[in-house]
């Protein structure tokens, strides 16, 4: 990836989109396990199956947001000009 801050900021805006898609999937799966519950008629294994897909959506949404938070920072001390301390 090349340290142009739009470029960066591009890639970060990417996995933000991301990030909603997958938190979007993880609310649709919510409502699914929540009809699942609430008829009782189906098999343990659809709702754990379920349960996991919901588990896998939410995580990755969460880790897509944090990386492209950290994409967004690294844009901003990428900016021509801009002066940061030395870690």
């Amino acid at each position: 990836m090349s340290a142009v801050p739009e470029v960066i900021t591009a890639h970060a805006m990417v996995l933000q989109s991301d990030a909603h898609a997958l938190a979007e999937c993880a609310e649709r799966l919510r409502k699914i396990e929540a009809k699942l519950e609430e008829a009782g008629a189906a098999p343990p294994w659809l709702r754990q199956s379920v349960r996991a897909h919901l588990a896998a959506c939410a995580a990755a949404s969460a880790d897509l947001a944090e990386a492209s938070a950290w994409l967004r920072r690294y844009a901003a001390i990428t900016q021509p000009g801009v002066r940061h301390a030395p870690h």
